[in-house]
């Protein structure tokens, strides 16, 4: 008898991420689309249920389908409620996509952070840790956290929101949210490069040029030295030991995961300064007894995988 999968699709901003997987969060393949987030909701609709028709006729024992969506999401009812970078609000997004299936199998959607943390507490660094806190650090900065096996949703289904806490709410940089100042403006990939762009004039030395700042650019010349890139890879660093320093203070947390993208890319220069705001804005014996560690899960679609196996757990909260 095979064994039953999953199929897990991640949906970014500019890619789709498609997994099959077992429940033991081996991946049996990957694809990826692009996102095309210029195009309609139908046109998306009928793009994602084909490439899931395909892995269905080819994997027989699917048992069902879980979807990362960036935004807050009502995965009770399978609203998207509020995906800003690809146009969408209020859309029901799980009914559109199951009656696109043939055949249809159970399809489950939910935050693509909150799907990341169902990953991470099945196949990843919280597999005996049923209370931890999520932190996914790429392009933006997204929180999650489960309090025994509960991921806490909250009443707009925004909990942890942490990125778009703003720190500075005057002077700081402009945040697509509409707020200045958030977590997210410093500590994240669009993060680094918008600060870049705003101390660019102090560094004319720098290597950096203002018409090719990219993320991965900062990290390489941080490494090898550079003011400017070393000066917003510490600012990231200090903002996520804030943004770390709070979910400790607020949750007295035994353990934090740090994830995603930017994350993984640049742990090296992140650990040691991050770790150090942290202690300077907690309790010792809160920073004693937490925890914090990289995460060994790379793949985002693997955690949408995981909703399917996730979906017979307690109530939310």
């Amino acid at each position: 008898m095979a064994a039953e999968l999953t199929i897990g699709l991640d949906i970014g901003g500019t890619k789709m991420a498609f997994v099959v997987a077992d429940r033991h969060g081996k991946i049996h393949q990957r694809s990826t689309l692009p996102t095309d987030a210029g195009s309609d909701f139908t046109t998306a609709l009928n793009r994602i249920a084909q490439q899931l028709n395909l892995l269905t006729a080819a994997y027989q024992s699917v048992r069902g389908i879980g979807i990362g969506v960036p935004g807050p999401v009502d995965s009770e009812r399978g609203l998207a409620l509020h995906a800003a970078n690809l146009g969408w609000k209020n859309l029901r997004l799980r009914d559109a996509i199951t009656e696109r299936l043939s055949p249809q199998r159970p399809v489950y959607i939910d935050n693509d952070v909150n799907a990341g943390a169902i990953g991470e507490r099945l196949f990843g660094a919280a597999s005996s840790s049923p209370s931890f806190v999520y932190l996914a650090v790429g392009t933006g900065l997204g929180g999650a956290i489960m309090l025994n096996n509960r991921l806490v949703r909250g009443a707009s289904n925004s909990a942890m929101e942490i990125g778009h806490l703003s720190l500075d709410p005057i002077h700081g940089l402009p945040c697509a949210c509409g707020l200045r100042g958030c977590l997210e403006m410093t500590a994240s990939g669009k993060g680094i490069v918008a600060r870049a762009y705003e101390h660019i004039a102090d560094y004319p030395d720098s290597p950096l040029r203002a018409d090719a700042i990219t993320t991965h650019r900062i990290i390489d010349l941080a490494q090898a030295g550079d003011r400017l890139a070393a000066r917003v890879m510490s600012e990231a660093a200090h903002a996520l030991g804030i943004a770390c320093a709070f979910c400790v203070s607020l949750f007295n947390p035994s353990l934090i995961i740090i994830a995603g993208g930017f994350a993984q890319a640049s742990w090296h220069l992140l650990e040691a300064p991050l770790r150090q705001s942290m202690r300077s804005r907690c309790l010792p014996l809160n920073v004693d007894a937490v925890e914090i560690l990289l995460s060994p899960l790379a793949d985002a679609a693997l955690g949408a995988s995981a909703l399917v196996w996730h979906h017979d757990a307690p109530q939310e909260v």
